[in-house]
């Protein structure tokens, strides 16, 4: 029997899992999150805190963002850590750079200035954004789940989007389509946009375009403190509801009885918890390791084929002197050192500037994507990429030599070097590095939901429940709220009980 129950487990401390699991605490339901040996969001090196992953929070205008920032009385918290900058970010190319405005006024002569003989042509096209996304927004605004997998959910949304000028998976007229092929703007659009896709990049479509630039134009906010911040508000949303956070622990085994999940074993103690759901937010992979037998998944793996992994993100800080940073550069600067070359790797870079500490030191946080055979393929690839990336680094930022003082990547290997004396600087966690710790970018080879989501939240064990980065890629941050929202939709009309307590009124059993 086991030592103690909840309504529901949540396995990860991921965006999609703590927003999932805040929610259902809010909604009632006993929750319990561990955290699966997940890394935190930062960790420190030579007395300062470094972050893993450049972090802006993307969609913040987004209808499934407001809804759970009011669901959870958040909405007065983040206001006051949140803040809209302008530039929102830089695109620096081979002899142009265009700062991405929020005024509309200013956007048009930026494109003026550095684009002229496209100007109609660019307006146009951000005039469709703008019209693509107020139509999505109105998509996004319903309570659906994503991606829809019974006959009811499939005909909600089906009806809702009756009206996209988009087809089933995403496809529909190139946005740039009045452009050259080889015109410097679409990189412009093209740089942000890879970096907040959470599908292989390469093979994007207008939706996922049109959804991620907006993401960035419109909805772009940063917060102070970053991702950590955001992880506090969620933390004590949860806890403020009795839900129960255990870090430090996680689950070495998914307990089932005939092929329904109820509960886990926890991997130090052995100690069984039961639960009604299991709600896993770690990779795909991750979940099917803790099951006894992965064969109900073969099913889903004919119909949908597995992920298959195309990039790492790849992280290196350089903390560097205040004065060496240009006055003009924005806090996001995407910067592609040859258009003719795959915008990959060393060859394209997302800049994210710090603002400067009380020593007069800013740190820029550094990423890359870069391509699955490079890593698996190439011996001492990864193990070499803190010098290529510090090359390139080097054509944005003039003066970065001399001015460099502290240089780390937590992803390959290597100790944080102090780049003034030349010296290894000690870390007090050396288990959360290694090229293992860099998070993956897969490739769908079937997609569903208008092209943007790719595995179901519902598993082919019943009363498990997947709500992860993998649901709906194609949309980001906004597609990790998503997932979080269907989990709890899911969870809630699956408990009828907790659903006429909370409502008032009986639902359809929805699994």
């Amino acid at each position: 029997m086991p030592a103690s129950f909840y309504d529901v487990v949540v396995l990860g401390t991921g965006l999609p899992s703590l927003v999932s699991g805040a929610l259902l605490a809010k909604r009632g339901f006993r929750v319990l999150v561990l955290g699966q040996d997940e890394p935190r969001a930062d960790y420190c090196a030579g007395g300062v805190a470094l972050p893993r992953a450049p972090f802006t929070f993307l969609g913040a205008q987004s209808p499934v963002a407001r809804r759970v920032m009011s669901e959870l009385a958040l909405h007065q918290t983040f206001r006051r850590h949140a803040t809209q900058i302008d530039p929102i970010l830089q695109v620096a190319l081979p002899g142009s750079r265009v700062d991405l405005a929020l005024d509309d006024s200013d956007l048009e002569r930026e494109i003026e200035r550095e684009f002229p003989e496209v100007k109609r042509p660019v307006e146009d096209f951000l005039r469709r954004v703008d019209r693509v996304s107020q139509d999505f927004d109105a998509l996004v605004d319903r309570d659906l789940v994503w991606p829809p997998e019974t006959f009811f959910e499939r005909r909600e949304l089906a009806r809702a989007a009756a009206h996209q000028p988009f087809g089933r998976d995403g496809e529909g007229p190139d946005l740039l389509g009045e452009l050259p092929e080889e015109h410097p703007f679409r990189s412009v659009v093209g740089a942000p946009v890879r970096f907040a896709d959470g599908m292989d990049p390469d093979h994007s479509t207008p939706l996922r375009i049109a959804r991620l630039f907006t993401a960035w134009r419109r909805g772009a906010a940063v917060l102070e403190g970053g991702y950590l911040t955001l992880e506090r508000m969620l933390i004590d949303r949860l806890e403020t509801h009795s839900g129960e956070l255990r870090h430090d622990e996680k689950a070495d085994r998914i307990l089932l009885r005939r092929n329904v999940a109820r509960g886990v074993r926890l991997a130090v103690s052995g100690e069984e918890i039961g639960c009604d759901f299991v709600v896993s937010g770690g990779e795909l992979s991750a979940m099917l390791r803790l099951l006894p037998d992965r064969s109900p998944y073969e099913e889903v793996f004919e119909r949908r084929g597995e992920p298959q992994l195309r990039y790492y993100r790849y992280t290196l800080n350089v903390l560097v002197a205040a004065e060496c940073v240009p006055v003009g550069m924005a806090r996001d600067v995407f910067f592609l050192r040859d258009a003719r070359r795959p915008p990959a790797g060393e060859n394209l870079l997302r800049v994210q500037a710090h603002p400067a500490d009380a020593e007069g030191r800013r740190l820029l946080c550094v990423e890359a994507l870069v391509p699955r055979r490079a890593v698996e393929e190439v011996a001492g690839y990864v193990e070499a990429l803190r010098e290529r990336i510090l090359g390139s680094l080097g054509e944005l930022v003039p003066f970065l030599g001399k001015h460099v003082l502290l240089v780390d990547s937590p992803h390959d290997g290597r100790p944080p070097q102090d780049a003034v004396t030349g010296e290894s600087v000690e870390l007090d966690d050396r288990w959360t590095r290694g090229p293992a710790t860099m998070r993956p970018v897969h490739g769908y080879p079937v997609t569903t939901a208008l092209g943007v989501c790719a595995l179901p939240v519902r598993t082919p064990v019943r009363r498990l429940l997947l709500c992860n980065h993998q649901v709906a890629p194609g949309l980001g941050i906004e597609g990790a709220l998503l997932a979080a929202w269907s989990a709890a939709r899911i969870v809630t009309r699956t408990d009828r009980k907790k659903e006429w307590m909370r409502r008032g009124l009986w639902t359809k059993v929805e699994i």
